[in-house]
């Protein structure tokens, strides 16, 4: 499971990069492929889906580690490790799951109840919803604004 950590930071970083240079390469000159207004408006969507890209994954190499310290065995580790998050905030969790769609680690009491923990910072999770939100409703204006001037540049040449 550790293993996961460095991929899924290699892997958040070529996002953030990428996204990062085509933001950038929005507002050098030279940028042809957005004219206008909407040469303005996507540099925020690409710094929204790089925020939300290094925030996601912020929390996945948190939830990864805990679910590493619950898989390490040993002394004092049954349901799992005395360090574990469960165990440090609650008392009588039996089992654990991970939600990764949430950042959240869900423990199982003893009486069937789920409760969450705080291993992931809430601020983690709200700006990676937030910038995740704000990246998706830039892209959409982008798109249909694109289209629509896409849809009146054909009608201009058909009008020639």
């Amino acid at each position: 499971m550790i293993l996961f950590v460095p991929a899924v930071l290699l892997g958040a970083l070529a996002l953030i990069v990428f996204f990062l240079l085509r933001g950038l390469a929005a507002v050098l000159p030279g940028g042809r492929q957005w004219s206008g207004w909407r040469r303005v408006a996507v540099v925020p969507a690409f710094v929204c889906a790089a925020t939300a890209t290094a925030a996601y994954s912020m929390g996945v190499v948190v939830l990864l580690l805990t679910m590493t310290v619950a898989e390490d065995g040993g002394t004092d580790s049954a349901p799992f490790p005395y360090n574990h998050p469960c165990r440090e905030q609650l008392t009588g969790a039996v089992d654990y799951e991970v939600d990764f769609l949430t950042l959240r680690t869900v423990c199982v009491m003893e009486g069937g109840a789920r409760r969450t923990v705080d291993d992931v910072p809430q601020g983690v999770r709200l700006t990676a919803a937030a910038s995740a939100a704000g990246a998706a409703v830039l892209g959409g204006i982008l798109l249909a604004a694109g289209g629509r001037a896409d849809r009146d540049r054909a009608r201009a040449q058909v009008d020639q």
